[in-house]
């Protein structure tokens, strides 16, 4: 029994981990209270994928929207990646720059990420605070468990 423990706090220790939604920047996709387990192993990230991340000592959570060497871009048209607009189906709101964010057009170097959560009024994300460094990705979200309320 004692082995059997070992092994899976060894297994979510180093191979998985576990993250408690705390603010409203990926609603409806994840709430406040959603428990979202990731993949610490993964460190190829596609545009699309929804990471859990380390900013300020706090995991959050949102999705990738432009790749390392990618020009990114955001304008009155929404956003921009490489020149082209970005079709973002699990976006329901028009994505605007923050007043006192980063200044556009920016280019992402090696081992950078430009994420954005789906709430775009509400996300803190990298419009923000700029492109976030692979070294601060923890993972990769693969499972959602709906706790709110309980």
């Amino acid at each position: 029994m004692v082995t059997i423990l070992i092994v899976v706090a060894a297994v979510f220790t180093f191979v998985f981990g576990l993250a408690r939604i705390k603010d409203m920047g990926m609603v409806p996709n994840l709430a406040p209270g959603d428990l979202v387990i990731y993949y610490r192993l993964e460190k190829k990230y596609l545009v699309g994928d929804t990471l859990v991340y380390s900013y300020k000592g706090q995991k959050r959570s949102a999705r990738v929207v432009a790749l390392p060497g990618d020009k990114v871009d955001l304008d009155d048209s929404g956003l921009k990646v490489n020149g082209y607009n970005q079709n973002e189906p699990k976006v329901y709101k028009s994505t605007r720059a923050f007043r006192g964010g980063i200044k556009y057009p920016i280019r992402l170097r090696e081992d950078e990420y430009f994420i954005m959560g789906d709430n775009r009024d509400a996300a803190g994300d990298s419009r923000l605070f700029g492109p976030m460094d692979k070294k601060d990705i923890l993972g990769k979200i693969f499972a959602l468990v709906r706790g709110r309320g309980i």
